[in-house]
């Protein structure tokens, strides 16, 4: 009988006795070693490119957005001094000092325009009536006016006006702008051409201490009778003057040039070609933005001369290089091929090991215990290391969030244009046939399509807090009792719905349609904490908040409406209140909730003026509580809207309609001649300011607030009122852009209509506008 005992020697022979590893088991660790290399530096070698592209598009968009600045502001600062022109244009030299400084005034000059230096009016006149002008000029309210330097010239043009009245404008009073050939060469440029007319570089009269920079005049020519003549002699002899603006280089380019662009690209701008001699401004340098590889030399044609802009690339901190990526993803590609190659090379030994335990157990019984020690240890580490890799996954699920709402959107906005594409194709095909009978349900069917559209853009604009709200008086109890119906039918009858409505409740000044959203989210998301029912209780109340209680809610003291949402169920932990206003934050399963509805809810409340605040514990329920400023008025009264015949026009009655989009030109305009208005349109803010300035009857402007030229639809709509006070103005708009509301509140008969709109809505506002 044998004996299977091991003995000394048998266990010392034993690894001779081994069976040889299979040879794939052999190469699978250098193989994985060799693919990991090679996946490191093709990465590598990929990000490095991509940088190098993403550096180039950096610094190509950074250099169009400072040409297209420089271009839009002066054609801006051009339309300003053709308002100007305009003024003295009708009324000669008969302007007062008094009256041009209140057109400064009223134009708002210094807060829309920065970077100008001053602007003014220079007449220009025989020199024989030297003497006689400067005691007109005492008339007009420029004390101790004279006439300098002396010169030989037969033309004089002495600086008459020049506003704001600061120490620098006011140095530039009396001085005769002929008596300087570089100045004499912009004057007789503008007066024959009737275009604005730029100077060479200069070193300007207001430039009165030691801290000069180079500078440049824009001349607006002024003729007699407000035209441009077509002929040259006549433009010549019905020359009045021009106004001018003023501009130091420095502080103009650094008022309208985005500091962000500059830390890609750094430019210098020169009158003709580089030279110190020539140079208007240059970029100033900062120890943080090192120069890059990238250069750039651009022409800009302004007032009849040629600046030359030479732009060099910056390298910002923030988009230095591309060292820092290639390092982590160069050492993260080494550190997971070298841990790959260990794991795959002990995962050879272990299995050595396991057969030499198959041959030996009894003597290897000390060493498997020691190794099972060893494997919990790499457990616990494994452990720590899942517990990593979880934080990275919740990272990884937000942005999976992101893609599933574009996803979703795309989905949806594609399902709607369909709608409306197929509604309008099967049209189109139906009058084709003469088959007339079928084409109000596709009309039926494109404008539900578009309806439902324009309500997700709404989402959309709630969550971003740029929507264009409607807010009116609302009284909370009854908008909750209209809507509790709605909401019981939602969470489903496992679910108790309570309304307790505080007597004499305060109204308040929000858009009741994106208040009934807010109110329906919460409910919902209540549902989803009370799987197995409970109980949703809607209160409203009275609040008022002193400073203290304000600086701990972020909110100013005052009165407000309190409406809050509490519910019976599961609660949230502090750590989930911390972060539940986060966007795309959620705690339900993946696939279940994007994590936007309260965010969305958020944003209405902070665009509305007030805020809201979660209470909560885990297991006993959660509230939450909207804060609403008090409306101090009587609440608007909550009617269903009616559609009435559209109006017809008045005869004679005109409309000015300035929109960008043809599509939108054309069915405004259709809409109006349909009315019996007579419809004027113009595709800018320029166009519509001609029109705006001649002698055509216009009764309503109805603009859009974003046009393209450099004056958008407030601009224009500002400077018409100079020269027609009580014009009545409608903006349309898609959302609530900053240039439309400057402090808060339009101005006495502007009015406001966010796109798209109803064909009836739309002239029934017109009407309300022209008959009130």
């Amino acid at each position: 009988m044998n004996d299977l005992s091991p003995s000394p020697g048998r266990v010392t022979d034993a690894a001779t006795l081994l069976p040889p590893a299979p040879r794939a088991a052999r190469w699978i660790p250098h193989a994985i070693l060799v693919a990991g290399l090679l996946a490191t530096g093709v990465s590598t070698a990929l990000i490095r490119r991509a940088a190098d592209l993403r550096d180039s598009l950096n610094f190509q968009h950074a250099t169009e957005i400072e040409l297209r600045t420089v271009e839009d502001q002066f054609r801006t600062y051009t339309a300003l001094l053709r308002g100007g022109a305009g003024l003295f244009a009708a009324s000669g030299d008969r302007v007062t000092l008094a009256e041009f400084r209140a057109y400064v005034q009223r134009i708002e000059f210094q807060p829309l325009y920065p970077g100008v230096l001053g602007i003014g009016f220079t007449p220009t006149l025989p020199a024989s009536e030297r003497e006689r002008f400067a005691a007109q000029a005492e008339a007009l309210g420029v004390a101790g006016f004279r006439v300098r330097p002396a010169s030989d010239n037969p033309l004089i043009s002495p600086v008459l006006f020049a506003e704001p009245p600061n120490p620098r404008n006011l140095a530039a009073i009396g001085y005769d702008v002929m008596s300087d050939p570089v100045r004499r060469d912009m004057v007789e440029r503008a007066r024959d051409t009737g275009l604005p007319a730029v100077s060479a570089r200069i070193e300007l009269v207001q430039e009165i201490d030691a801290n000069k920079q180079a500078g440049f005049l824009v001349a607006m020519p002024v003729y007699a009778g407000g035209t441009v003549p077509a002929d040259l002699a006549v433009r010549r002899q019905r020359f009045l003057g021009f106004v001018f603006g003023a501009f130091r280089a420095n502080d103009l380019f650094n008022s309208i040039v985005a500091a962000r662009a500059e830390e890609d690209a750094a430019f210098a701008i020169y009158d003709g070609r580089p030279s110190e001699a020539t140079l208007l401004h240059r970029s100033a340098r900062t120890a943080n933005a090192p120069a890059g590889r990238l250069s750039r030399e651009a022409g800009l044609d302004i007032g009849g001369r040629t600046w030359t802009v030479v732009f060099e690339q910056r390298v910002s901190p923030q988009r230095a290089s591309a060292l820092s990526e290639i390092g982590l993803v160069c050492g993260g590609g080494l550190l997971a091929t070298a841990l790959l190659g260990v794991a795959a090379f002990r995962q050879r030994r272990t299995q050595d090991e396991i057969r030499r335990l198959n041959m030996s157990l009894e003597v290897r019984v000390e060493e498997r215990t020691r190794d099972l020690r060893d494997a919990a240890e790499r457990l616990r580490q494994a452990g720590d290391e899942r517990a990593r890799m979880e934080e990275a996954l919740r990272q990884s699920q937000k942005m999976e969030a992101v893609g599933q709402l574009t996803g979703g959107l795309a989905h949806d906005f594609n399902n709607l244009l369909a709608g409306i594409s197929g509604s309008l194709e099967l049209i189109e095909t139906r009058l084709g046939q003469g088959r007339s009978k079928d084409v109000g349900k596709y009309i039926a069917a494109a404008q539900g399509a578009a309806q439902r559209a324009a309500a997700l853009t709404h989402r959309l604009l709630a969550f971003s807090r740029r929507q264009t709200l409607a807010p009116k008086a609302t009284d909370a109890n009854n908008l909750v009792d209209g809507m509790l119906d709605l909401i019981q039918r939602t969470v489903g009858p496992a679910i108790d719905v309570r309304h307790r409505g505080a007597d004499d409740l305060w109204p308040a000044l929000v858009d009741p349609s994106q208040l009934e959203n807010a109110l329906l989210n919460l409910c919902i998301n209540a549902r989803d904490a009370m799987p197995n029912g409970g109980r949703i209780t809607i209160e409203t109340a009275n609040r008022r908040i002193d400073r203290a209680q304000g600086e701990m809610q972020d909110l100013p003291e005052g009165q407000y409406l309190s409406l809050s949402v509490s519910d019976t169920g599961t609660g949230m932990s502090p750590e989930v209140v911390a972060r539940a206003f986060d966007p795309f934050f959620t705690t339900k399963p993946m696939g279940e909730g994007t994590g936007l509805g309260l965010s969305m809810v958020y944003g209405f409340a902070k665009q509305s003026g007030g805020q809201v605040r979660i209470v909560s514990e885990v297991g006993q329920g959660t509230t939450v509580c909207l804060s609403l400023p008090r409306h101090h008025g009587v609440a608007d009264a909550n009617h269903a809207p009616e559609r009435h015949p559209m109006a017809q026009a008045v005869a004679g009655e005109t409309v000015l309609i300035v929109d960008d989009e043809p599509t939108v030109r054309m069915l405004v305009t259709d809409v109006l001649s349909d009315l019996g208005y007579t419809a004027v349109e113009a595709a800018d803010g320029a166009g519509g300011l001609r029109v705006l300035q001649s002698d055509a009857r216009i009764d309503l402007l109805v603009t859009d607030v974003g046009l393209p030229g450099g004056m958008n639809g407030r601009q224009m709509a500002d400077a018409a009122r100079v020269g027609r006070p009580n014009l009545k103005i409608l903006f349309i708009t898609g959302f609530a852009e900053t240039a439309l509301l400057g402090d808060g509140q339009l101005a006495p008969g502007m009015a406001v209509l966010t796109k798209p709109f109803a064909v009836d809505v739309l002239a029934a506002r017109i009407r309300e506008m022209i008959t009130a």
